[in-house]
């Protein structure tokens, strides 16, 4: 479950083991300010019989008790007591346990909530699952792994406070309370004794607030009903904000589209900046730039507040000096930020980390096309200076051998590989060694071009041909030799990447399709790459692959090297879209949308493992077993998706959107209802008929380029 910087993880009945030294727990600025909640009854703990947790801020777990025998010798049956806990995320964690007496006679019950906080470092946490003793990270949290043994505990009004100082300076507190208020035993067991009659009912509220020297989140209204009215209803205002997409299929619409929806609004985290789409559930809920920006350009069409919050706040952090230990550089666009007890130390790098070489192009790409998108003059002339700087980054610190390419090379601390595929056997010969650095990766040479494409078209709107044309030159420039250096004419597609020594990585990979997505690509040589893309070796069905199957390091259940990513999907089928190649795009489409309705909730993971789709056994794709869910540019394919095969772009100059459908034959209807674009809120419809597809609606804000249907 996540609301805003809110996240919490437990087992698959609720609760949170007491004294086990798990990763579970609720997380509030990267620290596990809850670890242990747990709920004996008559020292029994329930046992679960259903749970609904489909929306990712509420929850309800329905359980019942084991056998117990009651004080006096009175033995309670099992299955005797409906046991009800429903909980969500607001300015905590707000819970109400009830409990029904389903026997003939009256019972005396022994309720016991124990709660326990270590205050650990999410970084911590996760060092001790998973790498055990390794000793480097041993040698690194050996302070944070001696759980709670400077933990304070101190009764309060109603309940009990959990507390640290951390070495940082910071005092962190939970609050826990209850009502009724529970007798307190030892320093973190809340008890309750009721005598409940035949079919009586006791409930327990609960609030576990987290602060960081007295400060957390807004607080909520103080009665339970009153505030989870008020999270539903700030809910409900969010969505009427966003686009709304209906169409033929119900199916579709009830599932992967409404749940969608909802994750993207999960895991918005709200600064002063904007809403900020974090990267994913459990880990990596915090501001990511490359997937902040890929999932705000995924949803220009849904809702362009998103993209707005997103710029802002990686401008406001965006490099200004030059540190070797967070990868900073001026111009610079962080990879990941975080904001625990080892990040304000310094003992990771990530306050924040800036080890990522395609966040800062990405930037100037995003913005050029939100302005263009969104016609706000006020944010172009607010962010235009980073653009700017983003862009002096990519000529200057991103290329430091002058070759007309950004590469990235071994100077960062954490990550070798610094694309979207940063795991580090994600770029190889095929002889399966590791390629060697400075890399030049071919989909961030795309997104230099688009960066400057972009930016040139809005210098010529403000009327500065001068800076356009010169960026128009620059593109130019980039273009011809990206044409000539990395096209593998045997294959059929753009390479992987250039190695150290200027050398083709020459494995096909999805990235070449982002190729398309940018437009740097020639129109006859996206057509080419589009079919090899779309090749058994490439495509499962279920969508395309990181990596060809024919590749020696191909492994289809590997993070990067054969398993296929959604995000990475939508992009290719947008950029296919752009080229015309409108049936491609649809059959990436059509494959993202089964998977997802094959998911439980309808919500793709982050990746899938690259299997091929198997239509005898209707299977549905393998899970890769680590995979983040829900993911935001996993929510985000569903609207970037749509928007490819309605051919939605903005017309920044006319004030127009144009509509270029092209729907399967699958989908033979798509509504679109209050769509923000330029100063307007747009309605329009598209049908597929025996004719062609015809747009309806949208007055002259519209410019309609209805398709005939294929013969």
């Amino acid at each position: 479950m996540k609301e805003d910087a809110l996240v919490l993880i437990t087992e698959n009945d609720g609760s949170l083991p007491v004294g086990t030294a798990t990763r579970l727990g609720l997380y509030y600025h990267d620290t596990q300010f809850l670890s242990g909640l747990t709920l004996r009854i008559n020292g029994a703990a329930p046992i679960l019989l259903s749970a609904n947790t489909e929306q990712s801020y509420v929850g309800a777990f329905q359980l019942t008790n084991a056998a117990a025998m009651l004080p006096g010798g009175t033995p309670l049956p099992a299955q005797s007591l409906s046991i009800r806990r429903t909980r969500f995320l607001a300015d905590g964690l707000r819970e109400r346990i009830g409990i029904l007496n389903c026997n003939a006679k009256p019972v005396t019950l022994r309720i016991e909530i124990e709660v326990e906080a270590t205050f650990l470092d999410m970084f911590a946490v996760r060092a001790t699952s998973i790498t055990g003793n390794d000793p480097a990270y041993w040698d690194r949290y050996r302070t944070q792994r001696k759980v709670g043994t400077d933990v304070q505990s101190e009764p309060i009004d109603g309940g009990l406070r959990l507390s640290r100082l951390g070495r940082d300076g910071v005092r962190r507190t939970t609050d826990v309370t209850s009502h009724p208020a529970a007798g307190v035993t030892g320093d973190h067991t809340l008890v309750f004794e009721p005598t409940l009659g035949p079919q009586s009912l006791f409930t327990v509220e609960l609030s576990v607030v987290p602060r960081e020297d007295g400060a957390g989140q807004e607080p909520s209204p103080e009665g339970f009903d009153e505030a989870l009215d008020a999270l539903n209803a700030r809910y409900r205002r969010f969505l009427r904000s966003c686009a709304r997409y209906t169409t033929s299929s119900e199916t579709l619409d009830d599932t992967l589209i409404a749940r969608s929806a909802l994750d993207m609004r999960a895991l918005l985290d709200f600064e002063d900046t904007g809403p900020f789409p974090t990267a994913g559930i459990p880990w990596y809920a915090v501001p990511f730039g490359r997937d902040g920006l890929i999932a705000a350009y995924q949803t220009l069409g849904w809702n362009p507040d998103l993209a707005r919050g997103t710029l802002r706040l990686l401008a406001r952090y965006q490099g200004k000096s030059t540190d070797p230990y967070t990868d900073e550089e001026p111009g610079k666009i962080f990879h990941e930020l975080r904001r625990g007890e080892l990040a304000r130390l310094g003992e990771i790098p990530h306050r924040p980390y800036y080890g990522t070489v395609d966040a800062t192009p990405l930037f100037a790409l995003v913005f050029a096309e939100t302005v263009k998108w969104t016609a706000d003059r006020a944010l172009w002339r607010e962010l235009l200076p980073a653009a700017e700087r983003a862009l002096t980054w990519c000529d200057t610190l991103g290329d430091l051998d002058g070759d007309g390419f950004v590469e990235y090379g071994s100077r960062g601390t954490d990550l070798r590989n610094q694309g979207w595929k940063d795991s580090a056997e994600s770029l190889c010969g095929p002889d399966g060694t590791w390629a060697s650095l400075p890399a030049a990766l071919v989909e961030v040479q795309a997104y230099v071009y688009a960066a400057k494409s972009g930016l040139a078209d809005l210098y010529a709107a403000d009327g500065d041909h001068g800076r356009a044309d010169a960026l128009r030159g620059q593109a130019r420039e980039l273009r011809e030799q990206f044409e000539r250096d990395f096209w593998m004419e045997g294959e059929g597609c753009y390479a992987q990447a250039l190695d150290g020594a200027k050398q083709q990585i020459p494995a096909v990979t999805s990235n070449a399709g982002h190729a398309l997505w940018a437009g740097i690509a020639s129109p006859e040589r996206a057509r080419r790459t589009a079919a090899r893309l779309l090749a058994p070796d490439m495509f499962t069905g279920w969508g395309i692959r990181t990596l060809s199957a024919t590749y020696p390091t191909y492994n289809p259940m590997s993070y990067h090297n054969g398993s296929v990513w959604p995000h990475d999907n939508s992009l290719i089928a947008h950029g296919f879209a752009r080229y015309g190649l409108r049936e491609e795009a649809a059959a990436i489409v059509e494959g993202l949308f089964e998977a997802g309705k094959r998911y439980p909730d309808a919500r793709l993971p982050e990746l899938f493992c690259g299997f091929a789709r198997d239509l005898r056994f209707s299977s549905r794709p393998a899970d890769y077993l680590v995979s983040c869910i829900p993911q935001a540019w996993s929510a985000g394919m569903t609207f970037l998706c749509l928007r490819a095969i309605l051919g939605l772009e903005p017309d920044l100059e006319r004030r127009r959107l144009i509509v270029d459908p092209a729907l399967p034959s699958w989908l033979p209807r798509i509504e679109v209802a209050d769509l923000e674009v330029h100063d307007a809120s747009l309605s329009f419809a598209v049908v597929r008929g025996a004719g062609g597809s015809v747009v309806s609606g949208g007055g002259d804000r519209i410019e309609r380029r209805e398709r005939t249907a294929a013969p």
